[in-house]
């Protein structure tokens, strides 16, 4: 009666599995067909009429793409993952091939043990192949994510040279003010002193900021894989916009829902630890209970991702808010150096004051601007994480 039994429970799950068998090789195809992610960035790059190179953030991120060890492994992963996949595919058909054959009379324990096994080697096998080509395009984002930084980086190291070259302009004129009046007599050795010292110092703040631009060109050329030593002309300089309306709340609840690319590592382990869990058919109770752990603290986990997420959103969006402000100071202030700047220069004309306070005026109006640059690329790449919050 038993054996009566085993062989009915064994031909049912035969047939069940025969046909999922059917199934996952007819499924493993399908997926199998989007193996690959397209990189094709727009962007251009042409010679100017001078030495230098100019490139977009566009063109930059292709080359980074083009150069990405990251990426590659990403694509040969998925390559792999879609081997396996098959094999497993293939596994369970064979699995099931005795139990479809009429007039079988040798299924038993043994071959419903071998269909489970092979079942769940291909349950696994889809699983990582998924998980393998969702890679890809958080592999891109972070890699675009990657470029954006280092083209921006460098553009505020060669910001920050150009305020150090007019800063050592600015001191070199006051140096050669004071020596004069200092042969005449006219101001003290100190004051003197003080002149050749901001000189010196202007100096080497030039020398540091001339290595922080190389520094960044080079890092940016390295992500590229281009020759060290390329001079570019970085023609995506950042302007300030008002950001857009958000309602941060719905934004939120969108990015912490359920298949949110930002939670699909932690969704991914809650679901292996409860297929494990499910597949599991030990007998000691303890083993039981971990397995049942196993999936409580992945769940844990991804309530714990959900919550970080959360506050980072917010964080984020504070900064963004945050930077409107900033911005309409920064403007405020820069219209009243422009403005200064104007009466300045009527006054010098009229011989009322000398040159040197129009440079000054002159270097305090570009330090604005570039203050503005500065505050735009904050604002860039803030947004950038607010709708991709799986690179924060």
């Amino acid at each position: 009666m038993k054996k009566d039994q085993d062989r009915g429970f064994n031909m049912k799950g035969s047939g069940r599995l025969a046909l999922a068998a059917a199934a996952a090789t007819f499924i493993a195809l399908t997926m199998l067909q989007s193996a690959h992610a397209e990189t094709v960035v727009k962007g251009y790059i042409v010679e100017s009429s001078t030495s230098e190179l100019k490139l977009t953030l566009g063109q930059a991120t292709k080359w980074a793409q083009e150069n990405s060890y990251l990426l590659k492994t990403a694509n040969q992963n998925v390559e792999r993952k879609s081997i396996i996949l098959l094999s497993a595919a293939d596994g369970l058909k064979q699995a099931t091939r005795r139990d479809s054959d009429e007039g079988d009379d040798h299924s038993g324990p043994d071959d419903a043990e071998a269909e489970r096994a092979a079942l769940k080697q291909y349950t696994e096998a889809a699983s990582t192949y998924e998980d393998a080509k969702k890679q890809i395009p958080l592999v891109m984002d972070q890699l675009e994510f990657q470029t954006m930084k280092a083209y921006h980086e460098a553009i505020i190291a060669a910001n920050n040279m150009t305020s150090s070259k007019e800063l050592l302009e600015l001191t070199r004129q006051e140096e050669n003010i004071a020596l004069a009046k200092a042969a005449r007599g006219k101001i003290s050795w100190n004051v003197k002193e003080k002149a050749v010292q901001a000189r010196m110092d202007a100096e080497r703040k030039l020398a540091e900021s001339e290595a922080a631009s190389k520094k960044a060109e080079g890092s940016l050329s390295k992500l590229m894989g281009k020759m060290q030593g390329t001079v570019y002309d970085l023609v995506d300089i950042p302007t300030y916009s008002k950001p857009k309306a958000l309602d941060i709340e719905l934004h939120i609840q969108e990015m912490t829902s359920s298949g949110s690319p930002a939670l699909y590592k932690q969704e991914n382990a809650v679901k292996q630890a409860m297929t494990e869990a499910s597949y599991y058919d030990g007998k000691s109770i303890s083993e039981n209970q971990l397995k049942a752990l196993d999936v409580e603290a992945a769940k844990m986990e991804l309530t714990h991702t959900k919550d970080q997420l959360a506050e980072s959103l917010k964080a984020t969006y504070l900064s963004i808010q945050q930077y409107q402000s900033q911005y309409e100071e920064l403007q405020r202030n820069l219209q009243n150096a422009r403005d200064e700047l104007t009466l300045s220069e009527n006054k010098w004309k009229r011989g009322f004051i000398p040159g040197i306070e129009v440079k000054t005026n002159e270097i305090k109006v570009k330090q604005l601007e570039r203050k503005t640059t500065e505050l735009a690329i904050q604002q860039k790449q803030a947004e950038y994480t607010l709708v991709r919050p799986w690179l924060m």
